[in-house]
């Protein structure tokens, strides 16, 4: 089995499961059984022998702020302490295993040659990389958070966001830390933390920048990467702060994207790298084609909200129809590639869909024009009673446990689709309270909802807003169900 896919093992159990005499698989970072009754579950740091040195105290940015002593490398020794256990290789097979199947925007060889035997040896934006990746792939406490004391999760969280602050104050930048920043805000998109996700994408914009504007604060081994290397790094870079930049617009409302106005500039950028992606004997597991297909999904999204947006009624019309044709040609394109059964794990597919479900969603609304919107308004009716079926469908089989989600393949992105058609079904209801076929339907979506949240936080945000807007007579026929 390689490296990338092998299951983590501690030496020990875990602290509960030894303190209880449980048998612990020893899984890192959580053991089967403390997930399985979601108790937090914690490995006991190696201790030192008596007759070796007296071990410091785990070192904190503040404190070398307050003492004026602070220093990359103080701040890499406070991040590496928060690994425990944890390897850089075991890092490495977590962003393996639980990031790159759906965001593939890190290139694993250069990552891994990059990466030492002990994080000693590791520079600082590689240290900070790596703590983005862990965070990432914590899953999120059980029980609810208390702002006035919260859980090791967002502990951890506010805790990389930090460190992040701290490495730009010293001046530092990478495409590691970039990537970093990139990291952090797919967090904060996945578990509903905004607005801070709605800023961070910001500061990975600028950040990126930089990286062109101010070279010189680029203080890691990447500068030795060949000109061949650079280029696809800043295409993972680019990639992945678009297909976020365009996600969070979508959440926020009518607001543009940050790089709408340098799509075009952008997309030149990336074009020769992701092109040939689309000839017919690229593999498609390649994590270039398969970022690129994300990408492809993400510019038709921002598109369709642009043109919904669009103060010019009449283009934005004809805009519309064009570009839900070109969505459907995509749809179908990847229907083809990814095969039946896994749908669900097609972060591409599920922003297609998003797309389509605004489009049909707005075109079902628009005002009956005879012989101008009367076929449109119907088509797009009829078009989104189907989609958002299609989507009732695909994760009915999860909700009533038939089959169990893979939540190191499932894109964060499906949670918003789900959400979207949900209040749909939300809004059918209140003009028709007594459907049984919208009611099953809004069941399953919500239900799909809860399941996920145990993984994606911001599934617990989705269902408070449809709660505002359900009436409470659906609600309690909801839980009557």
């Amino acid at each position: 089995m390689s490296t990338e896919r092998r299951e983590l093992i501690a030496k020990k159990a875990c602290t509960r499961c030894s303190t209880q005499k449980r048998r612990c698989d020893k899984a890192i970072p959580y053991c089967g059984l403390c997930t399985r009754l979601r108790q937090t579950c914690k490995y006991e740091l190696p201790r030192v022998s008596s007759s070796g040195p007296t071990p410091s105290p785990s070192p904190r940015p503040e404190i070398f702020l307050g003492s004026g002593t602070f220093t990359p490398s103080h701040l890499k020794d406070a991040i590496i302490q928060k690994f425990g256990p944890l390897t850089p290789e075991d890092t490495l097979s977590a962003y393996c295993r639980a990031i790159e199947p759906w965001f593939p925007i890190v290139s694993i060889p250069r990552l891994r040659s990059r990466l030492s035997l002990t994080w000693d040896e590791a520079p600082l934006d590689v240290a900070l990389l790596c703590l983005s990746i862990i965070l990432l792939t914590t899953t999120p406490a059980s029980s609810p958070e208390d702002d006035n004391d919260p859980s090791e999760f967002k502990s951890l969280y506010l805790y990389t966001k930090s460190s992040m602050t701290a490495t730009e104050g010293l001046g530092i930048n990478s495409f590691l830390i970039v990537q970093s920043r990139i990291l952090v805000t797919l967090f904060e998109v996945a578990h509903g933390f905004y607005p801070a996700a709605y800023i961070s994408i910001g500061a990975a914009v600028r950040a990126a920048d930089a990286l062109e504007i101010h070279p010189g604060a680029d203080a890691s081994p990447s500068h030795s990467l060949d000109d061949g290397a650079k280029r696809e790094e800043t295409v993972l870079i680019w990639c992945g702060i678009l297909i976020l930049d365009r996600y969070i617009a979508i959440e926020s409302g009518p607001h543009p994207s940050l790089t709408r106005l340098r799509s075009q500039s952008l997309h030149d950028l990336l074009k020769p790298t992701l092109c040939p992606t689309h000839l017919h004997h690229q593999d498609r597991t390649n994590p270039i084609c398969r970022l690129a297909r994300l990408f492809e999904a993400s510019s038709l999204l921002d598109k369709i909200h642009t043109t919904l947006n669009s103060p010019t009624a009449e283009h934005a019309f004809k805009e519309l129809i064009s570009t839900v044709e070109t969505l459907i040609n995509l749809q179908t394109i990847l229907n083809e590639e990814i095969g039946d059964g896994v749908q669900l794990y097609a972060g591409g597919l599920g922003l297609c869909n998003t797309a389509l479900l605004l489009a049909f969603e707005d075109g079902s609304k628009v005002p009956l024009i005879a012989g101008v919107t009367e076929n449109c308004k119907s088509v797009a009716t009829t078009s989104l009673i189907s989609i958002v079926s299609t989507i009732t469908s695909t994760v009915e089989p999860f909700t009533l446990g038939m089959q169990s989600i893979d939540f190191n393949f499932l894109p964060p992105f499906v949670t918003f689709l789900v959400h979207k058609a949900a209040a749909i079904v939300t809004g059918w209801l209140l003009m028709d309270s007594d459907s049984n076929e919208g009611m099953r339907k809004l069941r399953i979506l919500r239900n799909f909802l809860r399941i996920v949240g145990e993984r994606w936080l911001g599934c617990e945000r989705y269902l408070k807003l449809l709660n505002e807007d359900t009436t409470p007579r659906t609600l309690k026929a909801l839980e009557q169900g």
